[in-house]
């Protein structure tokens, strides 16, 4: 897909997109408390660049394929909910005992050695779902979720390559699944659909 057909900006994200039954709960959070959650799905990001777009998305998806080819799709399980203080954000806590989002993020950062990406040295998995004005506000939103929290799984089967629109919304321009690298139409931005 040519970047100038959607009129998107330079800087693209690859996350991992929370699809289907668990994405519509994450939102019951994320309309509560993420002034986002219409320009953007839930999800983990696994590397962001300022200077990263779809040519060179497009340049290195045939490698990106090799790699998540060997790559098994898994479940991931959410049961818990924390904050980065500083930055007043609140999201929710995937467990990943064996590490696979920092190898997927490993991974597609190694296919762009000379991309400088935000917080390469610093990566925590999570799934935003709300920011705030005062510590304050963080915490007493932090006291409620983890009251009404229940335990979700759901199925990581593909990366998403996501760049902003003129307005700022969030498109997905490319998809590749892992465990067998194949590409795929982008799932529409507003669908329920169920997990892959």
């Amino acid at each position: 897909m040519e970047q100038e057909e959607l009129r998107l900006r330079k800087g693209g994200a690859v996350t991992v997109p929370v699809a289907g039954s668990a994405a519509a709960y994450v939102d019951t959070f994320r309309r509560r408390y993420d002034p986002h959650v219409d320009l953007i799905g839930p999800h983990i990001t696994l590397a962001f660049a300022a200077e990263l777009d779809a040519c060179d998305w497009m340049s290195a998806r045939s490698r990106i394929q090799a790699a998540l080819a060997d790559m098994p799709p898994f479940d991931v399980q959410v049961a818990a909910v924390d904050a980065f203080p500083d930055s007043l954000v609140l999201w929710l806590k995937p467990d990943d005992p064996e590490g696979q989002f920092a190898t997927l993020r490993n991974c597609i950062m190694d296919m762009f050695p000379e991309v400088e990406f935000d917080h390469a040295g610093n990566f925590v998995a999570h799934i935003s779902i709300g920011f705030f004005e005062t510590e304050e506000q963080l915490e007493a939103a932090r006291t409620v979720v983890a009251r009404e929290l229940v335990p979700f799984t759901f199925h990581v089967a593909y990366l998403s390559f996501l760049q902003a629109d003129e307005g700022n919304v969030w498109r997905c321009v490319d998809t590749v699944e892992l465990g067998t690298g194949r590409v795929h139409a982008c799932p529409a931005q507003d669908s329920d659909e169920e997990e892959r």
